[in-house]
């Protein structure tokens, strides 16, 4: 499947579906892609594979581990991807029902392996973007997978989502990368809450240097840092200060809680 311009995403992807359709079989449903790929600003070098794998019915142990073992072989084939590759498996019935309940979901991403976890109404966000944006690669087109999220509801998780970095930055102090993904991450929230959209962190920290310059260049410096995933010689403990200072100035700014954020510009 021809979705890009880099051979290696490519093979990744039909890795996923063919893997996906061997130990699935009859149960898989859909493979969904979204992210950078689809919405642009796709960095070969450090932007992930983001991807929905819907399922009949709750993921297995044993499953788990038949997909433990396709995951690896996987990363070794193509060692530059290793850890950059998230899929969530989440069973129809669940997607159907997650405003009500939680239900068992595989995931793997990012600093994450394999695992189970609970999966509820906090995945809102995640499923908006999948709604708005997935492009169908195989199975039941995404309309049927996911019942219908009003952008409010969106904008109301993703302003609960910024604001959990108050806390979250204090786990970044050892890792220039972790601190990065805090910055823009936030620059993107700020995006969404104004705009009422979802685009890439790298377009949002754009047009946050544009409209805030003052953040330019801490904003900037997370640009270079995000590269630096598994390695960095930088003092990881004084771009922390830079990092915290730009969260809780952007979160004094624009968000005043969890529940309500401060559209003003």
């Amino acid at each position: 499947m021809n979705l890009s311009q880099y051979d290696d995403v490519n093979y990744i992807v039909d890795a996923l579906i063919d893997g996906h359709k061997q130990i699935f079989e009859s149960r898989m449903s859909g493979f969904y892609l979204y992210g950078s790929l689809v919405w642009g600003d796709f960095d070969v070098l450090c932007s992930d594979i983001d991807t929905l794998c819907v399922i009949t019915s709750e993921i297995t142990l044993e499953e788990i581990d038949k997909l433990r073992i396709m995951h690896e072989k996987i990363a070794t084939e193509k060692p530059a991807w290793r850890d950059r590759v998230e899929v969530h498996y989440a069973s129809l019935n669940g997607l159907k029902n997650f405003r009500k309940s939680s239900f068992k979901m595989g995931n793997i991403s990012p600093g994450e392996p394999l695992h189970i976890i609970d999966a509820g109404p906090e995945w809102i966000d995640e499923w908006y973007c999948v709604q708005e944006y997935a492009i169908t690669l195989f199975g039941i087109d995404k309309a049927d997978v996911i019942p219908h999220i009003e952008k409010y509801e969106f904008i109301q998780t993703i302003c609960g989502y910024a604001c959990s970095f108050r806390e979250r930055i204090r786990d970044s102090k050892n890792s220039c990368y972790s601190q990065a993904y805090a910055i823009l991450t936030l620059c993107r929230a700020l995006y969404t809450v104004i705009n009422g959209e979802q685009v890439s962190k790298i377009a949002a920290a754009r047009w946050v240097m544009e409209k805030f310059p003052e953040y330019s260049s801490v904003i900037n410096d997370a640009l270079i840092w995000r590269h630096e995933r598994n390695s960095s010689s930088r003092n990881s403990y004084e771009t922390y200060i830079l990092a915290e200072k730009f969260v809780h100035d952007i979160l004094d700014r624009f968000f005043d809680s969890e529940q309500e954020c401060n559209h003003e510009v």
